[in-house]
């Protein structure tokens, strides 16, 4: 339930602050809607920066939970093990940037959040370089538009809006083929957005780049 504390005046309000909180929110007039928590503050007087600062805090507060929550989520390794199809983190890898974005959008490193998303993940450098280059492929290929969001966030393909391949649609491809090496088909480090065409253009091969991938994973 939440206490409505009415103005003094559009400068200054008075307002119950709630400290373990980070959900308080206020209006364009300067009022704050605060939710009763166990901790509260005094009664005090609060110019209206200090109002507009404390509102950005709570917001960016907000997007960080949410981001690291729905990270660790998508994935949790003991989940991921129950799936039995091998492409079956492909949507998750949509989902994911969408959330590392939406935190970027915050204010917050996608760095600083993988950091505290990813603490049970095996090979967890692997995974955490892989999703910051699937963050930084989404954004040249200009799959970070409100509509292909939306459809990130349900785990929908995005469409490329930049560059020579704008228009088709996004498939996230498997660096090691799933053909091949099925073993590897749910590695998020394994997973990387691709152009349709390109991704079938490259098929199944195996290049220097698998050879790379796979002495890494076998030094």
């Amino acid at each position: 339930m939440r206490e409505f504390v009415p103005e003094s005046d559009i400068k200054a309000c008075t307002i119950r602050a709630c400290l373990p909180s980070g959900n308080d929110f206020g209006d364009a007039h300067g009022r704050i809607f605060c939710k009763r928590g166990p901790i509260t503050t005094p009664l005090i007087k609060v110019p209206a920066i200090a109002l507009l600062l404390l509102v950005l805090c709570c917001s960016i507060a907000h997007a960080q939970d949410a981001a690291m929550v729905a990270i660790r989520a998508l994935t949790d390794p003991a989940k991921i093990a129950t799936l039995k199809d091998p492409r079956a983190c492909n949507d998750r890898l949509l989902k994911v940037v969408y959330w590392l974005h939406q935190a970027q959008q915050a204010g917050t490193t996608p760095e600083a959040i993988l950091n505290a998303s990813l603490l049970q993940q095996p090979r967890r450098d692997m995974v955490k370089e892989s999703l910051l280059r699937n963050l930084l492929i989404a954004n040249r290929l200009g799959l970070l538009t409100p509509a292909n969001l939306d459809a990130m966030k349900r785990g929908k393909s995005p469409t490329v809006t930049l560059g020579p391949y704008a228009g088709e649609i996004t498939e996230v491809d498997h660096v090691l083929p799933v053909a091949k090496f099925p073993q590897y088909g749910k590695e998020f480090w394994n997973l990387e957005l691709m152009p349709q065409s390109l991704n079938r253009r490259k098929s199944d091969t195996v290049g220097q780049r698998q050879m790379d991938l796979l002495r890494k994973l076998n030094p």
